[in-house]
């Protein structure tokens, strides 16, 4: 059985074998689809468990944090140096400088989470498109198998629970600042905060590879005959 190649999957195929190809033959099938088929899959588990690793990580260390914090609560770290006012104030921000470490922390673990998601869902998409040329539709049969209303995401579960601790650590350190240091110190941790995201969003995306897809590349030969 033959299966022409749609025009969407073109680029992919294209960069992935090197050569322009109009149908593939399944039955006989191009071992090169078939090695880029294992390979994805394996690369797939090794992400999913490379996440939960991660995730588990960043866990135990925001436990770590939260109980960190509220001894910072509730020791009365000022009581035995009252005559000392510069140290005074410097063991009462101690838990400000522990909220924003929760706070940096989980802005990392998000933006950890986003990029763990990205890359599963391209995984996702190349075995999708590798096993419909290849003759195996066991990933599109498994996707579709009780996709109803309780099919959610795992990926946009671990984004949403990032989110929800990064919420949680910006409102503690807006707090914290808040009752150390007024409206003005509330005002200044929000910029902060904001300033935090922004720096870390650029420099992240400044670190990554970014590659057009759009259209499929054409060799310099082919380009010339073209001209």
């Amino acid at each position: 059985m033959r299966i022409t190649i749609d025009a969407a999957d073109q680029p992919f195929i294209y960069r992935l074998l090197g050569e322009e190809i109009e149908q593939i033959d399944t039955h006989a099938g191009d071992t090169r689809l078939q090695q880029a088929l294992a390979t994805a899959r394996q690369q797939k588990n090794h992400e999913a468990e490379l996440d939960w690793k991660r995730n588990a990580v960043f866990l135990v260390l925001f436990i770590f944090l939260y109980a960190v914090l509220g001894a910072s609560l509730t020791l009365d770290l000022t009581a035995q140096v009252p005559s000392h006012k510069s140290l005074v104030y410097a063991l009462e921000a101690v838990p400000v400088l522990i909220a924003f470490s929760g706070l940096f922390v989980s802005l990392l673990f998000l933006f950890f989470t986003r990029s763990s998601a990205r890359r599963l869902r391209s995984w996702d998409q190349g075995i999708f498109v590798l096993e419909k040329y290849t003759g195996a539709n066991l990933f599109q049969q498994i996707n579709e198998m009780g996709a109803r209303t309780t099919n959610y995401s795992q990926s946009a579960i671990n984004v949403a629970l990032a989110l929800f601790i990064c919420v949680t650590w910006v409102v503690m350190y807006n707090y914290f600042t808040f009752t150390t240091s007024g409206v003005i110190g509330s005002v200044i941790s929000l910029f902060i905060t904001t300033m935090t995201y922004v720096i870390l969003d650029i420099q992240l995306l400044k670190s990554g590879t970014s590659i057009a897809i759009d259209e499929p590349l054409v060799p310099a030969d082919e380009e010339k005959d073209k001209k």
